[in-house]
């Protein structure tokens, strides 16, 4: 099992990936992306989940307002942000950016 990250890792591994944020409280990162339609919002979604599938690493994945994509990421079993979860994000990240 990954071991979950200290605050300080965390921090630093959010450094230049605008809009995550690091939610202490729940030890969770996330963030929240805005489309222009609802049709571009499933898109996204579609494609996050195949990042996931493809990486074996699941997150929360809400749709609201129509247009906006709320992903939250965490590993339970460690209790917290752990190594795969900032491969992840990066993995959102590149897609959202190419």
């Amino acid at each position: 099992m990954a071991d979950a990250l200290s605050v300080n890792d965390i921090d630093k591994s959010l450094k230049g990936m605008d809009g995550w944020g690091h939610d202490d409280v729940y030890n969770c990162i996330r963030k929240e992306f805005d489309f222009d339609s609802f049709e571009s919002s499933i898109t996204f979604v579609q494609h996050v989940a195949s990042i996931a599938i493809e990486m074996g690493h699941y997150p929360d994945i809400l749709i609201h307002d129509r247009t906006k994509v709320k992903i939250t990421v965490a590993n339970r079993e460690a209790g917290g942000v752990t190594e795969n979860d900032i491969a992840f994000i990066e993995s959102l990240e590149i897609l959202v950016n190419s």
